[in-house]
């Protein structure tokens, strides 16, 4: 499976904190899957036990303008071997 899910949106700060404590929320539950909100779908995962993670924070000054800051944080994990999805194979 290679699909991929993406939305760009202006949130509030606050929204934005209670976006990113949803995100949390579900996926430290001991549920087996991990639904993810993206735009107006979301997107069921089975992350394993452990996850990779990587964040990066890129501070980037301009001559012209507001100085930028972007902080990606990047999940990745292997699908649960007793996901659905393995089970659908």
């Amino acid at each position: 499976m290679a699909d991929k899910t993406h939305h760009e949106t202006t949130l509030s700060r606050s929204d934005a904190g209670e976006y990113l404590r949803s995100l949390g929320v579900g996926l430290g539950d001991k549920a087996d899957a991990w639904t993810v909100p993206v735009g107006n779908k979301t997107v069921e995962t089975h992350p394993d036990s452990t996850l990779d993670l990587e964040m990066t924070v890129d501070e980037r000054s301009r001559l012209m303008g507001n100085d930028v800051t972007e902080v990606t944080v990047q999940l990745s994990w292997n699908e649960r071997e007793d996901s659905p999805e393995e089970d659908a194979r």
